[in-house]
């Protein structure tokens, strides 16, 4: 039971993180380079979503130090 609990609160942490910094990285490239910039900061945003996905306690260590 402890497994499975676990399993759904990584996945929704993953789903939430990379869903984020996608947004983030579209919406960042759309207001300043239009559609080519939205896809290119989307996908930059979807690798770095991936790698703090990854490893949460970098992501939460840069957000302590806000």
């Amino acid at each position: 039971m402890i497994k499975a609990l676990l399993v759904v609160v990584r996945l929704i942490w993953t789903v939430l993180v990379v869903g984020a910094a996608t947004l983030m990285g579209a919406v960042l490239g759309s207001a300043r380079h239009g559609w080519i910039g939205a896809i290119a900061l989307g996908t930059a945003g979807f690798g770095l979503g991936s790698l703090l996905a990854a490893c949460p306690e970098v992501l939460l260590e840069l957000l302590a130090e806000m």
